[in-house]
């Protein structure tokens, strides 16, 4: 590469590692990521990339004078940025809870087709109810279950910190189980309701960014017991596309 040579299109692949609840999830038509580049002019442009369902496309031509840096970050679009992620409340579908996985990826662009591998920044909760014997043979009915997080996070030299005030997610449930998309950093409170009795439990333990998380739930009549599980893939199936 010469070094400050005229203007060049670049054309970026997105690799990344989503999920929904732990299965293999693709990039779904509508998706959006951010990208920024700066230039070795130091000249820096910001773009939006859209899947189609089988291709990326920016929303106008990408091109940049290298070597430089590049940024691209998932879920994009106006408002969005790398350093900073507000965590939404509602999860409970697989499509929510996908676009709950905040991703960055911050590197060296020395070539017009860069190959960008996006990391997972928040931690993910899987949370399975196992045990309920207290109530018989039968699972009581358990509703407005929410597992409290931070509401926002920011990146700053490749740290994520967690900020803002407590909120309450409402995760995907699929059967026993609840998946949710929270602040690394400190632990979580999962509340809900059995027996027309509201519930609480915490979980104290450090929540590592990048991370997913399994407990076993068990409803007693007096409490709610949490145990941790193990640490299970967040999901590894890689996805690449070419913006065009």
């Amino acid at each position: 590469i010469v070094q400050g040579r005229e203007p060049q299109e670049v054309q970026v692949s997105i690799s990344t590692r989503v999920t929904a609840d732990g299965d293999e999830w693709i990039w779904q038509s509508g998706d959006m990521t951010g990208l920024q580049i700066t230039g070795y002019d130091n000249t820096t442009s910001s773009y939006t990339l859209s899947y189609t369902g089988s291709a990326w496309y920016g929303n106008r031509g990408i091109s940049t004078i290298l070597p430089g840096t590049i940024m691209v970050w998932y879920p994009g679009g106006d408002g969005t940025s790398a350093t900073s992620f507000t965590i939404p409340v509602n999860q409970n579908t697989d499509e929510y809870l996908c676009k709950a996985d905040f991703m960055t990826y911050s590197g060296d662009l020395i070539s017009t087709t860069p190959s960008v591998t996006l990391e997972h920044r928040l931690s993910k909760v899987i949370v399975t109810i196992t045990d309920w014997s207290d109530y018989g043979s039968t699972m009581p009915t358990v509703t407005d279950f929410k597992i409290q997080t931070l509401e926002s996070i920011t990146v700053s030299n490749n740290t994520v910190t967690g900020g803002g005030n407590t909120i309450g997610v409402a995760p995907y449930n699929n059967g026993n189980t609840y998946t949710a998309i929270v602040a690394p950093g400190a632990g979580f409170t999962i509340t809900l309701t059995v027996d027309s009795r509201r519930k609480t439990v915490t979980y104290s333990g450090t929540l590592e960014s990048g991370n997913a998380y399994s407990f076993n739930l068990t409803l007693k009549d007096n409490e709610l017991v949490l145990t941790p599980t193990g640490l299970p893939n967040w999901g590894t199936e890689d996805q690449e596309q070419e913006i065009q």
